[in-house]
């Protein structure tokens, strides 16, 4: 039996924040409260509420076009007078008044409501007498935390008459005071709160205008234990007058831009837009939306639960549903992104979806994007000139491939075959040419909020980290060595020690004098080590002796603003024009063909366009969406990989399949006949094109291995015995005549 039939799942937004501090956007935290979906249209359709409470009702609310939308959904009004912004006794008033207009049902909720309120305000008026403590503070908005903090205070009073006092007295001293975004706090503590309970929790805590006026109650008194606070969460009771959290129903679609401004109780004006307007899991036209965070990315989150916003949920940040309307006016700078967004999400209202799970990326929040000018669309041939693949190149040029700062300058990072100047003069062409924007923070990574000033600092920070590992300081020696592909990996002849980087750098020459290196790595090393600076320092030059990266290890002495091992944890999503069964080779092993299965960039619905059926395709176009998805919020380069599989260790056993892989951008066709012992590859290229079965490829495979080595043990009998090519040419060649003149006597 279907325990839930007839009901879904409703989705509350928990008052604590995301788990264990996080800020994870992706994450919608579900408590399953069950809700019966008949019932809930039944509520709909019958009209506990006459006309003029719901016009009492709506009259907390700020938008006219939101005042009419909701006017169909009021189907518990009281929560929407008590977390209003209305003095407590306004609302204590309206929940008498409106007590009058509603059907009996719902009399019982208000006058649950009304008696919190009444014993709140009671036991406020009367802390002298039950000789309990105020405890006063002045809140403010503190930029740096962007969140509420304590500016003054506490000032403790022993009664409300005297607070009442304090609160006026001290706006009289201090009349220069901006409370623009500021508010009073007032903690009541029973003695039972002081010397009964450990933690010594207020029972009530209120907050006031600049002027004493009481607008917000968070009523604790039935939060004493884990369990009764986790029970009171879902249902609010304690913060019924103030963010309760309550459902908003809105007439706003995705790609509407929303201001919502809570000022005194919060910072203000707030912006956000809206995502998703009916999203999964929650009551029906609930809001996900997205506005900028305090690490100048984006924050993504619920509307009505305040978790679109970088803050914490502070109770007496009001909600947005007295406040917020749609805004077409100027947006500041950390909202630019919406502009561009907006604009997407309007043509396409499910990309909304897509952009908060992940589906497509968002990683360079740029202000709206008009078409590139003509100084970005001139400098696009030469950032295609740092990609090492000619294939990849090429394909970019054919299909117009638009650059945003952030893939051009990650481009220009990737090279190994630019040297380091090349890099820097490639980096200031993108900061002169083509326009700044931010990058949100990926999880475990920080933002860049002025990608320009990023790149800035990176320029600034290799050109210091060459200059550090050139000085000379009496305390290092300095070595050489040959650094070329063939040689690395293995113990090489070490050239040194030199004092200086000057003299090492003159050696090479006349060390490797005739020796033709491909690569040199001159490495500086302390005389004597200290404990946090221990590793060697490293410069790579070429052949012409040019430097092509440095590796500086004492990071101790410059800022970490920007450096150029930043790029390692970007993600992007670069095309290619490869296919599954194209072979192909890592440019950093040019000699090692491989035949492509899959690249980290490929989705579901592309794996199964390019694979044939088999375990293998089944297995990956189950997980390829969730992990495209989880690359482009978490991934680095380190998940921008191909993977296939090549012939390995040919020398040792002349067939082994083995599974390699390659970055990405280092991944070109392979444009020499295979050897013998590698032909296999063109087996394993039609078997993942669907052309070959099984079974042909492992009896291909065994043909192509004993080819292989037949071939490779006549090349070493060659070798080993060419005197007799001469004498027994037929032992070489099998279309020899084996009879030669005077090769046979005869005999009668």
């Amino acid at each position: 039996m279907d325990a839930t039939k007839g009901q879904s799942l409703c989705h509350i937004e928990p008052l604590l924040g995301p788990v264990n501090g996080t800020n994870n956007r992706h994450a919608r935290f579900i408590m399953p409260v069950m809700i019966d979906k008949e019932a809930d249209m039944n509520n709909q359709a019958c009209d506990g509420i006459t006309d003029a409470g719901k016009d009492l009702v709506l009259s907390c609310i700020k938008s006219q076009e939101l005042r009419d939308h909701m006017r169909k959904y009021l189907y518990w009004p009281a929560p929407i007078i008590a977390g209003s912004l209305k003095t407590l006794d306004e609302k204590r008033t309206m929940l008498e008044q409106l007590r009058k207009e509603v059907s009996p049902e719902l009399v019982e909720d208000i006058d649950s409501h009304l008696a919190q309120l009444n014993s709140a305000l009671d036991m406020l008026h009367n802390i002298e007498r039950d000789r309990g403590i105020l405890l006063l503070y002045v809140m403010f908005y503190n930029e740096e935390e962007r969140d509420a903090d304590a500016l003054d205070g506490p000032f403790p009073t022993a009664s409300w008459e005297v607070a009442q006092a304090l609160m006026k007295r001290y706006i009289e001293e201090y009349p220069e005071d901006d409370w623009s975004e500021s508010y009073w706090k007032i903690d009541l503590y029973t003695p039972e709160d002081l010397h009964e309970h450990q933690t010594a929790q207020s029972s009530l805590a209120f907050a006031a205008t600049k002027d004493g006026e009481l607008i917000f109650l968070r009523d604790q008194r039935n939060n004493r234990t884990r369990k009764s606070y986790v029970e009171s969460a879902w249902r609010n009771d304690s913060r019924r007058f103030c963010d309760s959290n309550e459902p908003i129903y809105t007439p706003w679609v995705p790609g509407d831009i929303l201001k919502i401004d809570g000022r005194p109780f919060d910072h203000g004006p707030r912006f956000a837009i809206v995502l998703e307007n009916d999203y999964e899991h929650t009551l029906r036209g609930q809001i996900w939306c997205a506005g900028p965070s305090k690490d100048h990315g984006v924050k993504e989150g619920s509307l009505s639960s305040g978790t679109y916003s970088d803050s914490l949920l502070d109770p007496f940040i009001p909600s947005a549903l007295y406040t917020a309307e749609c805004y077409t006016g100027e947006l500041p700078d950390d909202c630019a992104f919406m502009l561009e967004l907006s604009q997407m999400l309007h043509d396409n209202p499910d990309y909304g979806k897509q952009w908060s799970e992940g589906s497509v990326g968002h990683d360079c929040l740029q202000p709206y994007r008009k078409p590139a000018n003509q100084s970005e669309l001139d400098i696009r041939p030469d950032i295609f000139e740092f990609l090492d693949s000619q294939s990849i190149k090429e394909h970019l040029q054919r299909i117009n491939y638009e650059l945003t700062t952030p893939v051009a300058a990650f481009i220009v990072n990737c090279s190994h075959k630019a040297t380091l100047q090349q890099k820097l003069e490639g980096w200031q062409k993108i900061i002169d040419n083509m326009p700044n924007c931010a990058m949100s923070r990926r999880n475990d990574t920080v933002v860049i909020p002025d990608f320009h000033a990023f790149l800035r600092n990176v320029i600034k920070q290799e050109k210091r980290k060459l200059a550090h590992l050139k000085r000379t300081d009496g305390q290092s020696l300095y070595f050489f060595e040959d650094y070329s592909w063939d040689w690395r990996g293995q113990v090489g002849y070490l050239y040194g020690p030199y004092s200086s980087y000057q003299k090492c750098f003159d050696a090479i020459w006349k060390e490797l004098d005739g020796d033709d290196p491909k690569a040199i790595r001159i490495t500086r090393r302390p005389i004597d080590p200290e404990e946090d600076h221990y590793a060697d320092d490293m410069v790579l030059l070429n052949a012409n002796g040019e430097v092509m990266s440095c590796d500086y290890r004492n990071k101790s002495e410059w800022d970490e603003a920007g450096t150029a091992s930043d790029f390692e944890d970007m993600w992007f999503d670069i095309p290619t024009p490869f296919h599954a069964g194209d072979i192909v080779c890592n440019l950093q092993r040019p000699d090692n063909p491989m035949v492509l299965f899959d690249l980290q960039t490929w989705g579901s619905e592309r794996v199964d366009k390019e694979l044939a059926s088999s375990v293998y395709k089944e297995r990956l176009v189950q997980k390829a969406d969730k992990l495209l998805r989880w690359h482009r919020y978490d991934g680095d380069t380190s998940d921008m990989y191909a993977y296939g599989c090549q012939v390995s260790s040919a020398l040792h056993f002349p067939f082994y399949i083995g599974e390699p892989e390659g970055f990405l951008l280092d991944i070109d066709y392979y444009r020499k006949p295979l050897k013998s012992e590698e032909r296999i590859l063109y087996g394993v290229r039609a078997y993942v094109k669907g052309d070959l079965a099984v079974d042909s490829l492992a009896a291909m495979a065994s043909a192509c291995e004993l080819q292989a080595l037949a071939e490779k043990k006549a090349r070493g009998f060659e070798d080993a015995d060419s005197w007799l090519k001469d004498r027994y040419p037929e032992l070489f060649d099998a279309t020899a005549d084996p009879f030669l003149e005077g090769g046979c006597t005869s005999y009668a």
